[in-house]
C-alpha cells in the first residue's frame, strides 16, 4: 500500500495538471481551476479516511468541517451577526470533526466498502450535489468538481494496487486485489448501505447533459490538441 505522502503528492500533481488543462481550454476560470486542483488532491486521500488513527482521516474530517463551516457562513453572511456566524462556523466544524468522525469509524474498516469504485461514485455524486445545491455552481462546473474527486479517488486505488506488486522480486503481495474493487463483496451489509447511499446521492445531482456534451464533444478535444504543445 502506498503511504500518505505518495498519495497526496501524486494526487496533487495529477489534479494540478488536469486543472491547468481545464483552465487553458476554457472549461474553468482561475478560481475554479484552483478548486479543481484542491478537490482532486482531496479525492486522492479520501479512500484512507477510514483509518481512524492515521493522518488522512483526521485531516479529511478537519477539512470537511472547515469547508462546511465556511460555506455555511458565506451563505448566511447577510442574515446573521458576526458572533452568530462565529458560533455557527465553530459548531459545524466541531460536529463534523468529532462526533461525525467517531460515528463514521464505528461502522467502517480499512480497505472495506470505502475502498471501492462504488464509493468513488458516491463521493463524486455528493461533491456534485453539494456544489450545485449549496455553493450555487452551474451544473457543468458542479459535475466537473465531482469528476475531479472521482479521478483522485480512483488514482488512490490504482496506486495501492501497484504497490501490491513487488516488481523487484516479481511477486504478488497478499494485499493485491483489496484496493481496486467494484464493491466489498465480503461485507454485504455495509456494501448494501453504500449502494443505497450512492443511489440517493445520484437522485439529487443536477442535470448532466451539458457536462457530457462538452466532455464528449470533438470540438473540446480539438481545442485541447491545438493548445497542448508550444
Amino acid at each position: 500500500m502506498a503511504n500518505f505522502s505518495t498519495h497526496i503528492t501524486v494526487a496533487a500533481a495529477g489534479a494540478g495538471l488536469l486543472s491547468v488543462l481545464c483552465l487553458q481550454v476554457g472549461l474553468a476560470g482561475s478560481r475554479e481551476a484552483l478548486l479543481l486542483a484542491l478537490l482532486g488532491t482531496i479525492g486522492g486521500i479520501l479512500p484512507d479516511i477510514d483509518l481512524q488513527h492515521a493522518y488522512p482521516s483526521r485531516i479529511m474530517f478537519s477539512l470537511f468541517g472547515i469547508l462546511a463551516a465556511f460555506l455555511l457562513v458565506f451563505a448566511k453572511k447577510s442574515e446573521l451577526s458576526i458572533v452568530e456566524l462565529w458560533g455557527i462556523g465553530l459548531t459545524v466544524f466541531a460536529v463534523i470533526r468529532f462526533p461525525v468522525w467517531m460515528v463514521f469509524h464505528q461502522y467502517t474498516t480499512h480497505r472495506g466498502s470505502i475502498h471501492s469504485l462504488v464509493a468513488a461514485l458516491l463521493f463524486m455524486f455528493l461533491t456534485t450535489a453539494f456544489a450545485y445545491h449549496v455553493m450555487g455552481e452551474h451544473p457543468f462546473m458542479s459535475w466537473l468538481f465531482g469528476l475531479f474527486v472521482f479521478l483522485g479517488f480512483v488514482l488512490h486505488l490504482l496506486l495501492d494496487e501497484l504497490y501490491s506488486v513487488d516488481f523487484m522480486n516479481t511477486r504478488i503481495k497478499k494485499s493485491f486485489g483489496t484496493a481496486l474493487k467494484i464493491l466489498d463483496w465480503k461485507n454485504r451489509g455495509k456494501s448494501t448501505v453504500l449502494v443505497v447511499a450512492t443511489i440517493l446521492a445520484w437522485a439529487v445531482v443536477p442535470d448532466s447533459r451539458s457536462f457530457w456534451d462538452t466532455l464528449l464533444s470533438a470540438e473540446t478535444y480539438h481545442i485541447i490538441g491545438s493548445r497542448f504543445l508550444p
